[in-house]
């Protein structure tokens, strides 16, 4: 595996991701599989290619499936490339969020309840679905992650100002 997970303080969180236009199928399929890696590596569900060094519009996300009561499991890895978000919800809902890129940091986010999500597959078929809740969420977090955006700026001022010391330690830890 070559390459890493990226934290808070590094650059390259902070850049708008650019289109796949090539679906070369090499390039995708070894980038998706170390992002995969990476992602269980460190107990997450969603990445997006930024997160990983890579500024391509990327985002890789694996649904938690209930196997029995009070016991979950990662699902099937889905891929959304190049994925725009619309019809977002009136309805919004604050839950707490957490990041890879952040890490052991959770902060409150305000987001829709429901998102339309259209994206490319790896062979470079468009699609479609629906979401709501959690799924949504997930959605619009990794898609932020292709604008530059991080959970710290969708949270309150207050929010954001209590997690600054824990901010700093991060960035002082991985730059």
């Amino acid at each position: 595996m070559q390459r890493k997970l990226r934290y808070y303080g590094d650059p390259i969180l902070r850049q708008k991701a650019k289109p796949v236009t090539d679906f070369n199928e090499a390039y995708l399929k070894q980038l998706i599989a170390e992002m995969d890696e990476i992602m269980q590596k460190n107990d997450g569900m969603g990445l997006a290619a930024p997160q990983v060094g890579d500024l391509l519009r990327v985002f890789i996300f694996r649904p938690v499936i209930e196997v029995s009561p009070r016991q979950w499991e990662l699902g099937p890895l889905e891929i959304y490339i190049n994925p725009t978000l619309s019809n977002p919800s009136e309805e919004l809902w604050v839950i707490e969020e957490g990041c890879l890129s952040i890490p052991k940091l959770q902060v409150p986010v305000e987001r829709p309840l429901a998102i339309t999500i259209e994206a490319y597959d790896l062979e470079g078929k468009p699609f479609q679905k629906s979401a709501d809740g959690i799924l949504a969420r997930a959605y619009m977090h990794e898609n932020d992650h292709l604008n530059g955006v991080l959970t710290i700026d969708r949270t309150t001022k207050r929010a954001r100002q209590q997690i600054d010391n824990a901010l700093r330690k991060i960035k002082a830890k991985y730059s």
